[in-house]
């Protein structure tokens, strides 16, 4: 590659040399409102200079047991300087802020945990006015160096967690997915409050006996520029299935829940299963069609789609398979879900035997707003790291940058089509290099379809992927290597998201 070869800094030097002054920032920064201009992805990234944007990471520090690494890296993708802030905050109430200049086609990493001493979990809050940096995190489990060559030993937290910080802010987030279910299993709730007036949230959750609402719950004050962690083990004590919700009655938060699991071969318990570990994002929105793109049919693991209502209305819904072949049928899981209850719907049963690779929908049938997430883990009886959580989405969008930061072999890039009516002609590129000749890089996609497609070693093992269509898609990168397995959308470019067709 040329422009976009990687040249990494340790984090504490390069931030003590690159304050460049608060004078560079007229004011702190304000929420986003994102969400409430177009529909919301996950991160969404801002392409030319006279757009900036907000990046908002969270997840545990390297202090905390089960945790050996968290990094988050700053990619630049412009032709020029760009000049921004981090700003990290721990959950013990530590603070610090530096301003960092970023030369053309390069990279930094921070490490937050140094710089909030003795915090287990830290928010992240980069800020660049100009836009043109990606903005990702890497978190691995387990204890580096006591496995073989360079993996982690095997135990509770073995893992890796690797996706984009995201950009949006929101009053209301939904977790359908996490488990406290004994033994090993660790849970948190992350609320992060990046901006400088407090925030007051009513936090509700499910778990296997109903509903749970409690004073202390109620009315809680996330403190400006802070990080509040829920322990859902004590909130909800071993529980299969544990979901949430947080809604902000003054200001805006982002949401995320971290997983450290030591999973039983499925959600009702009985053999045990693999470890894991995944901080996922909480779904900003709701909507009654809902999208998982390419649920992965590699040998061993297994999936389940978690699907949440969190009205007050009983609402009917489907869980709808749609295969990559064309002609192929799958009857729809029929699910009715009374009001702030949620379902786990096994994909592991016979009905998909023959559905080859699919994607999955999820669809309400009386238009009742819905959350669902994907878990995908190795079966019962293995010893791998595999621990994967996807949350649906409602939007997609019309052109994506996929970050690839690992071996191109162990990455497949998943593009799905999610209208109903309209055929996506999909071109793929790379930013800054040739496409390989010896995979294609133009898709013709049909309504409902997808495409799965396996980079190889011809990529370089850090490279940009964009993905251009004619009709909204969704972009997957699906990452295997010796520490676990990830999945993770990519970033959509700011300005093109879109409702499918229906």
């Amino acid at each position: 590659m040329s422009a976009m070869n990687a040249v990494r800094y340790p984090a504490l030097v390069v931030l003590a040399a690159m304050v460049v002054g608060a004078t560079l920032f007229a004011s702190p920064p304000e929420p986003v409102g994102r969400a409430t201009l177009l529909p919301p992805v996950h991160a969404a990234l801002s392409t030319t200079p006279d757009s900036g944007d907000l990046w908002f990471c969270m997840g545990p520090t390297a202090d905390m047991d089960g945790i050996a690494e968290r990094i988050v890296t700053l990619t630049s993708i412009s032709d020029e300087p760009t000049i921004g802030r981090v700003t990290v905050n721990g959950d013990n109430g530590a603070e610090v802020e530096r301003a960092f200049q970023l030369e053309p086609g390069r990279n930094m990493e921070i490490r937050p945990g140094p710089f909030v001493p003795g915090a287990f979990f830290a928010g992240v809050t980069v800020e660049v006015p100009g836009g043109r940096v990606l903005v990702e995190q890497r978190i691995t489990g387990g204890a580096t160096g006591d496995g073989a060559g360079d993996r982690p030993a095997p135990g509770i937290g073995t893992g890796v967690d690797e996706a984009p910080c995201g950009t949006i802010t929101s009053a209301s987030w939904q977790v359908p997915w996490a488990t406290t279910a004994e033994p090993g299993n660790t849970a948190a709730l992350l609320v992060y409050n990046p901006f400088r007036a407090p925030a007051v949230a009513n936090l509700r959750f499910i778990g296997d006996l109903g509903r749970r609402e409690t004073l202390d719950t109620r009315g809680v004050v996330v403190a400006g520029r802070s990080l509040a962690v829920f322990d859902l083990n004590d909130l909800i004590p071993d529980s299969a299935v544990v979901s949430a919700s947080v809604d902000a009655r003054v200001g805006q938060l982002v949401v995320a829940r971290l997983q450290i699991a030591d999973l039983p071969a499925s959600d009702t318990g009985g053999t045990r299963g693999s470890t894991g570990l995944a901080v996922t994002p909480g779904l900003p929105e709701t909507s009654d069609r809902l999208f998982l793109p390419g649920v992965s049919r590699d040998w061993g693991i297994t999936s389940s789609v978690v699907v949440m209502n969190p009205g007050e209305d009983t609402t009917e819904l489907e869980v709808l398979v749609r295969p990559e072949a064309i002609g192929t049928f799958v009857e729809p899981w029929r699910v009715t879900l009374r009001g702030r209850q949620r379902q786990v719907v096994d994909l592991g049963s016979g009905r998909i035997a023959d559905a080859g690779r699919f994607g999955v929908e999820v669809r309400s049938l009386d238009g009742a707003p819905l959350a669902a997430s994907l878990v995908s883990r190795p079966e019962g009886g293995t010893t791998a790291a595999g621990l994967v959580v996807l949350p649906a989405v409602g939007a997609a969008a019309t052109d994506w940058i996929v970050h690839l930061t690992g071996p191109a072999d162990q990455a497949v890039l998943v593009v799905s089509n999610p209208g109903e009516t309209t055929i996506a002609t999909v071109r793929l590129s790379l930013l800054g290099a040739a496409w390989p000749s010896d995979t294609p890089d133009l898709y013709e996609i049909d309504p409902a379809g997808h495409i799965e497609v396996e980079l190889g070693a011809a990529i370089a093992a850090e490279a940009t992927v964009l993905v251009d269509s004619t009709v909204p898609v969704l972009s997957v990168m699906r990452r295997v290597d010796p520490a676990g397995r990830s999945s993770s959308f990519g970033m959509a470019i700011a300005g093109t998201q879109a409702r499918p067709s229906s």
